[in-house]
């Protein structure tokens, strides 16, 4: 079981407020340190706490030579630098960057700047590369030692890895930015579907638009199964056909290559297969005891789906003296996606062809 207080650091602000209330005390005892440099044996108790914290911590004198750093800060800086080394200065880490990615050079990080203007700084990101290439992001929170006097003589920086943070707030903002762009693109449909709706009563307009937003919502669940990454074609046919082939003599006939739909291309594709299986239930094949319809496909070299939807056994089919809202739905779903659908309205049943690409 995990410690409450450990699991309690692990969150960003609390962690932050430790690490400031850390840098208080590590700032009191920065001076001793920056006054024992030279006693070794003196040096070693406040060098305990150093390793002790569970921050990143490196202590700089006025000159900006390196005199303390704890194992935490060299694991985030890749690299162990020599103490008092006058090519050490500033900073232990191997290159710097700033957020917008230019270049940060040691003279002019912000443990230079505080030396040079008494000035702390609290929560300031920069970008760590390591020796061997990697990079991490860190939190630094940095303060200044002075003597008796009130002269700068050091300062302390006490510092955290974000990496993981900053990866998962970009995400955060990607999955946001993609849900609206989602959200937009179905809204943009249903809307497509109701203006295009037409009907004689209320009662009948209110059944076109409920059934055309249903297979919006059942190709969404597909959406959902697949991460987003769009819907299978099969699943989809089967979603919007399976109340019609129940009976004890299948009455739908499904055929065609597996084929993954982007969620643009499923939607529409959803629309279609409801708006056929509508007209097919009502006055086609489907509405007669003995009809059937056979759905097959085949994909293209050129990435285009051609699909083909075949009544049987039903009323004699005769064109419509009218373009009826399903039909406008269809061709102008379709027109947006660059393909194009074809009625064959036969006398032993209708026959549709639908061309589209897929991306």
């Amino acid at each position: 079981m995990t410690d409450q207080s450990d699991s309690l650091s692990d969150t960003p602000p609390l962690r932050s407020i430790a690490a400031r209330s850390s840098l208080e005390v590590v700032a009191k005892d920065a001076r001793d340190i920056i006054s024992l440099r030279d006693d070794e044996k003196a040096f070693e108790l406040p060098g305990r706490l150093f390793e002790q914290l569970p921050f990143a911590v490196y202590i700089c004198d006025q000159a900006g030579l390196v005199l303390r750093y704890n194992h935490r800060a060299a694991e985030l800086w890749g690299r162990s630098p020599k103490l008092g080394d006058a090519n050490e200065r500033f900073c232990g880490s191997y290159r710097m960057f700033r957020p917008d990615g230019t270049p940060l050079l040691h003279h002019q990080c912000p443990m230079a700047d505080v030396l040079r203007t008494g000035v702390p700084v609290r929560q300031h990101e920069v970008h760590i590369e390591r020796p061997d290439g990697s990079r991490g992001i860190a939190l630094v929170d940095i303060e200044v030692v002075k003597d008796g006097s009130g002269n700068i003589v050091g300062a302390v920086n006490c510092f955290q890895d974000i990496t993981e943070r900053k990866r998962n707030e970009a995400q955060l903002v990607n999955l946001a930015r993609e849900a609206e762009h989602r959200t937009r693109n179905i809204l943009a449909t249903v809307l497509a579907a109701v203006r295009l709706s037409r009907a004689d009563t209320s009662d009948e307009l209110k059944r076109l638009i409920e059934g055309r937003i249903n297979a919006l919502a059942n190709v969404n669940m597909l959406f959902v199964e697949s991460r987003w990454a769009g819907a299978d074609l099969r699943s989809l046919a089967m979603q919007e056909l399976l109340a019609y082939g129940e009976e004890k003599e299948a009455r739908v006939r499904i055929d065609g290559p597996a084929v993954m739909m982007e969620p643009t291309a499923a939607q529409t594709a959803a629309i279609l297969l409801h708006e056929l299986a509508t007209n097919a239930a009502k006055y086609g094949s489907l509405s007669a005891a003995g009809g059937r319809v056979q759905l097959s496909w085949s994909l293209k070299a050129d990435r285009r789906l051609s699909l083909t939807w075949i009544e049987s056994g039903g009323p004699t089919a005769t064109p419509p003296t009218h373009r009826g809202s399903g039909t406008r739905i269809m061709e102008g779903m379709i027109g947006q996606l660059g393909g194009e659908v074809r009625f064959d309205w036969r006398d032993q049943g209708l026959i549709c062809q639908i061309d589209f690409p897929l991306a």
